[in-house]
């Protein structure tokens, strides 16, 4: 009888490892919406982080963790916009996308100094550093991930005080804040590895933008226009102007024309930190090789899988953005082009000379760089060059396939 004795010691043991047995464990991608749909982003990080930790090329754990560290970077920008109490600005010379956050109001801002809005930029240039090295070991390996983009929450103030979703965020910036709210619950995209390679090479160009701003010093233009942005700059002008608080962001017209000369004149602005001037050249260039890959991926997908970025047989989920192959070949030919002027191989044109100038050595000078001055010709003439220039109908033949909309195309697919 000890086999009968033995045998239900093991019925028993077997019975309370079966009661004690966790539920499975979630997948990353259930990690990764479960975090962002409660708008967990701390404790998303961890999770995921915990699950690369011990399995490194888990895919659906790096596109994951990107998207979280993208959520992240999110939140940090904008909540550091609400400190100072951000409103986008009404000049339409101003509004670029990154102005376009929908912030909430903040009833109680700081003051803002040219030092922080600085310091604003390099901790997104920091986050979206963390996204690209994220998402880079996964290369071109299949994944899938899908998200809802209106159960994405997001915290845009802090605290609690500013909650939003994706798509709240996706309609303010990408689409100028004419997204349907109705639209908000469907829109499920799968990201997959063409998504993957499109953020990365979106991470690039912001970052090829605020490293151009921090290898100069605005400081002067800051102190001209600051208080279009925000209530409380520390700035000469905001100091003297006597209009009410609320007149700062509508302002008399008189007012508004001429901050907007004020700040056409003073760009003028001299290298502050020389070591960053190569960077927005290389990024750019990053943007464009990623650009190319991403296109390369994304053709190669037999599926039509709720995309962001469709092929020419799939289906676009935003609406008027159609996808062909013709508009494919323009853009890696506009992809090609742009590398060329990037690394000097090729000129720009300007309109008052004959020769072109190198974008690469302008970009990587440590001149000053005045807008005005570079645009009549006074401050070109320096990087002039004889050789081989590109040429504008190259440009025109190459955005006639976008039919009127290159711009609109170009800010989606970057």
């Amino acid at each position: 009888m000890i086999w009968a004795k033995g045998l239900a010691c093991l019925a028993a043991a077997l019975a309370l490892h079966l009661v004690a047995a966790p539920a499975s464990a979630a997948t990353p991608a259930e990690l990764t919406q479960k975090h962002l749909y409660a708008g967990a982003v701390a404790e998303g990080e961890k999770a995921l982080a915990a699950v690369l930790a011990k399995t490194p090329d888990d895919a659906e754990a790096i596109a994951g963790l990107g998207l979280i560290r993208l959520a992240k970077a999110t939140e940090r920008f904008s909540q550091a916009l609400y400190r100072y109490g951000f409103r986008p600005p009404e000049d339409p010379m101003m509004t670029v996308p990154l102005l376009t956050m929908p912030v909430p109001p903040n009833p109680n801002p700081e003051v803002i100094r040219y030092e922080d809005a600085r310091a604003i930029l390099q901790a997104l240039v920091d986050d979206l550093d963390a996204v690209d090295r994220t998402l880079q070991p996964l290369g071109d390996r299949p994944v899938k991930l899908p998200m809802a983009m209106g159960r994405v929450k997001l915290d845009l103030a802090g605290k609690g005080r500013g909650q939003a979703t994706l798509y709240d965020v996706y309609s303010a910036v990408l689409l100028g804040g004419q997204g349907d709210p109705a639209n908000a619950g469907k829109l499920v995209i799968t990201f997959d590895t063409g998504d993957v390679l499109w953020l990365r090479a979106y991470t690039h160009v912001l970052r090829a933008g605020a490293e151009f701003l921090l290898a100069r010093d605005w400081h002067r233009s800051f102190d001209a226009a600051a208080h279009l942005l925000f209530p409380k700059p520390d700035s000469p002008l905001a100091a003297a102007l006597t209009l009410p608080v609320e007149g700062l962001f509508t302002g008399a017209e008189d007012g508004r024309i001429a901050d907007a000369i004020a700040w056409i004149h003073l760009l003028n602005w001299p290298v502050a930190e020389a070591d960053r001037l190569p960077r927005a050249r290389e990024h750019l260039l990053a943007a464009a090789k990623l650009s190319r890959e991403m296109w390369a991926s994304i053709r190669a997908e037999t599926d039509d899988d709720r995309e962001w970025l469709p092929n020419a047989k799939q289906a676009s989920l935003i609406p008027g953005m159609t996808i062909t192959d013709d508009r494919i070949e323009s853009w890696l030919a506009l992809m090609v082009e742009s590398e060329a002027i990037l690394n000097g191989d090729k000129l720009l044109p300007h309109w008052r000379f004959d020769q072109g100038f190198n974008l690469r050595r302008l970009l990587e000078s440590p001149q000053p760089f005045d807008l005005v001055l570079l645009l009549t010709g006074t401050d070109m003439v320096p990087y002039l060059e004889d050789g081989p220039v590109s040429d504008r109908s190259f440009w025109e033949q190459a955005t006639e396939a976008f039919e009127g909309e290159f711009i609109s195309f170009a800010v989606w697919i970057n």
